[in-house]
């Protein structure tokens, strides 16, 4: 009880940079020429830009080590109903693109001042040359930026190049409820993990995406009831693979193209 009531907690302060980050010092709106991709106006608004401050391994801490970068938060259009109440317990998708450097003068080991990304990079390495049809993402990629949540289905698993190198898009959830709350518009991400060639730069990708025969949100989703199996996400996973890649809005034809155009400097 006290770890779900600590959880709660965390996901509300959570929910809470969310929807005042553009407030703080770290965060402004981008210059023109400043964004390193392009994108559909139709699909969002304005960008901002986050600089992210170097955060070295630390064994009492979650694992968000890694060195300073900046992180590209695109104004999302669609509507979140559950949030509008307030800071709810659920992960309502945000879009942005983090471009990390893999390598940091100012510390003698890389790997061990970021564990987390090292291993991260080195499971995309190996899922990228072998590009299998699917995979497991808690198991076989660890999710950039770190998040404190499980990625509960992969869907549409398609192997995206960018400007200046490659990596995996998919569409997940994340929840870490025991039961998460079925597929819906307010939780739906898109995401991609790839590497520059030169193998300098990690680049990820979370990107909001909805589909008008989802639930519109987390309030309008059906509860799994008593199916303690989980069955329910695999029939939820094969229901985004069946739709059709333009159904979604942005479609992802349109969000594909917005990760071809990106280049690393």
């Amino acid at each position: 009880m006290k770890i779900r009531l600590v959880v709660f907690i965390v996901a509300l302060v959570l929910l809470a940079c969310i929807g005042s980050s553009a407030q703080r010092d770290n965060v402004r709106e981008a210059k023109p020429g400043e964004v390193p991709f392009a994108y559909n106006v139709d699909d969002y608004g304005k960008v901002q830009i986050e600089s992210v401050e170097k955060v070295v391994f630390d064994k009492n801490s979650t694992p968000e080590e890694s060195p300073a970068h900046s992180c590209f938060h695109l104004e999302d259009k669609r509507p979140l109903p559950a949030l509008d109440q307030g800071p709810r317990y659920f992960y309502p998708a945000e879009s942005m693109v983090c471009v990390i450097p893999l390598a940091d003068r100012s510390v003698k080991d890389f790997a061990r001042s970021y564990p987390y990304l090292h291993q991260a990079a080195a499971k995309l390495r190996k899922l990228l040359a072998k590009r299998p049809t699917y995979f497991k993402a808690n198991r076989d990629l660890n999710d950039m930026p770190y998040n404190n949540a499980s990625s509960i289905v992969q869907s549409k698993i398609k192997y995206v190049d960018f400007k200046n190198g490659t990596g995996v898009l998919f569409l997940t959830q994340y929840s870490q409820d025991t039961l998460p709350t079925p597929i819906n518009n307010e939780e739906l991400a898109c995401d991609f993990q790839g590497l520059s060639n030169d193998g300098k730069y990690y680049v990820a990708a979370r990107l909001a995406i909805t589909n008008p025969s989802l639930p519109k949100g987390i309030d309008f989703a059906k509860p799994p009831g008593n199916d303690r199996t989980r069955a329910y996400l695999k029939k939820e996973e094969k229901m985004l693979n069946a739709f059709a890649d333009d159904s979604f809005h942005p479609t992802l034809t349109s969000l594909k193209s917005l990760i071809a155009s990106i280049k690393t400097e």
